[in-house]
């Protein structure tokens, strides 16, 4: 990149300069006075008014590091880019993603989803096999009644009683 005559490459011959992409994408050309990133994020920090710990530098597609020395010729290519760091979790699921995209594999399983209103898809569906579950309890009652009715075995009749007091009377007589 160059500028006309009078533009900020041509007060800054000779020293490390940066171009600068801060957050409100303005472009600020920055000189830098050490030879390693820290030093760039430091002088970022004190233009932005942004605690240096907070700031994250990218130039291109990759992070710059603070223990790394700048690449004079890749920032005369591309513009570092300003951005602040962001809470996250443990990470790796960047990963996953990119790993999972190389093997082809489309998923089938949307339980992990969620809908609108936030909850996953998994309780909802559960959810809604409770409810069927418990409509059909009365027809699950029933086909138990009937299973054990039916399981109920013959066997033999059952021997037929009588209370004839005449003849309890005649064998009482006769075993007398």
């Amino acid at each position: 990149r160059t500028s006309g005559p009078g533009g900020p490459l041509e007060s800054m011959v000779g020293k490390t300069v940066a171009e600068l992409v801060d957050l409100s994408n303005r472009t600020r050309w920055v000189e830098v006075e050490g030879g390693r990133v820290s030093d760039l994020r430091a002088r970022a920090s004190a233009l932005t008014g942004i605690p240096a710990p907070l700031l994250r530098l990218a130039c291109g597609a990759r992070d710059l590091s603070d223990a790394a020395p700048l690449d004079v010729a890749q920032l005369a290519a591309l513009p570092v880019r300003l951005l602040l760091r962001l809470e996250g979790g443990k990470g790796g699921f960047g990963a996953m993603l990119r790993s999972s995209g190389k093997q082809g594999v489309k998923t089938t399983d949307f339980d992990a989803c969620r809908d609108l209103n936030g909850r996953r898809l998994r309780h909802v569906n559960a959810e809604a096999r409770l409810r069927e579950w418990e409509a059909g309890a009365a027809e699950r009652e029933r086909k138990k009644q009937e299973l054990a009715a039916s399981r109920k075995a013959p066997g033999p009749p059952p021997i037929e009683r009588f209370d004839d007091d005449a003849y309890d009377d005649m064998l009482e007589a006769a075993r007398e």
